[in-house]
């Protein structure tokens, strides 16, 4: 609507899709049984059921541990783009988000390479043909360690927007609206740890189309909080188009971007401005408007540091004066008041 799409953008549309992907796979696989016991399976379909749905199942947890891991790189970027984080921050989020991921597929190779051959992971009938496979308390360990990791990122991703937001200069309402949109990685660092409550469903190899029902569950739940955590604070524009306050048209929508010039600065508390500050509550304006802006909080570099110090919003008015010289012989007096 803005405009202005950002690296966050890419990131989240492609952690959708991973989503989507691993919905429809678990969708197929309930479809086909799995939640049900291992016995009732092998009563309705046989060996080749079970396998069937072991396969997809697999395919379904690498799925799963991507579409957790890859939303907090997006909430990085975002974060990069309307906070504004000093140099060492701004490196700080990304080797956060970064270290998730790539621990996170660590955890897929693990999870492949328990046996061998690896098909032994779903086709049973190879551990009576001398497949040899690992104890499963390491991946549950290294499963483990990768939830707790994720459940500290996402703590710390709600926490320290709400941190810098609590410093500036604005409405508290105004405040704990944004505060709310940004924390809601809060909420998926409880659900990362109700899903590691889940990993050790990991060691019921005799029913595990059973045992693991849950944490498919819980990880689909913790992927799609993420995922709408990170969404929520650029709702902004949407919410102004739905309270009238923003067009919808094309033109309007870039000429509001542009224009305006107070929404995000501080502003006195009085009877007469209440409903000025109800209608800038979910406004974030990111990077709606150029280097500059008066609109914008603290988008510009040379009082970054003076911002992060004083934890106050600066605002420069560039003023153009222009004059010329009198023609001779038209002079009047001046007015005496």
């Amino acid at each position: 609507m803005l405009r202005n799409i950002g690296l966050d953008d890419y990131i989240i549309v492609a952690a959708m899709i991973m989503v989507a992907s691993y919905t429809i796979l678990t969708t197929v696989n309930v479809v086909l049984g799995y939640g049900s016991h291992t016995s009732v399976l092998m009563e309705r379909g046989g060996m080749d059921l079970v396998e069937r749905i072991l396969v997809i199942n697999y395919a379904d947890f690498a799925l799963g541990i991507i579409s957790f891991t890859t939303p907090k790189l997006a909430v990085a970027a975002l974060l990069n783009r309307i906070m504004n984080p000093g140099r060492f921050h701004r490196i700080w989020l990304w080797i956060l988000t970064g270290s998730v991921f790539v621990t996170s597929s660590i955890c897929i190779i693990v999870l492949f390479t328990m046996c061998d051959p690896p098909q032994a992971l779903w086709k049973i009938r190879l551990m009576t043909e001398g497949a040899t496979c690992r104890p499963t308390k390491i991946l549950v360990g290294y499963a483990i360690f990768t939830g707790v990791l994720s459940a500290v990122v996402d703590l710390y991703l709600a926490i320290y927007p709400t941190v810098v937001l609590l410093q500036l200069q604005m409405s508290m309402k105004k405040k704990l609206a944004l505060c709310a949109a940004l924390g809601l990685g809060a909420v998926a660092c409880a659900m990362a740890i109700v899903k590691c409550l889940q990993l050790p469903g990991l060691y019921d190899k005799e029913d595990s189309t059973y045992g693991t029902a849950d944490l498919v569950i819980w990880t689909s739940v913790e992927s799609n909080i993420i995922i709408m955590a990170s969404c929520i604070p650029t709702l902004g524009p949407m919410y102004e188009m739905i309270r009238g306050k923003r067009s919808w048209s094309s033109h309007g929508r870039y000429e509001s971007s542009k224009l305006r010039s107070d929404t995000d600065r501080p502003i006195k508390k009085s009877a007469s401005n209440n409903r000025e500050d109800d209608d800038i509550l979910m406004t974030t304006n990111i990077g709606a408007t150029g280097s500059g802006s008066q609109g914008s909080i603290l988008n510009s570099d040379q009082l970054r540091t003076e911002v992060h110090m004083a934890g106050k919003i600066h605002r420069t008015d560039q003023v153009k004066i222009e004059y010329g010289a009198r023609p001779e012989g038209d002079y009047e007096p001046r007015p005496p008041w």
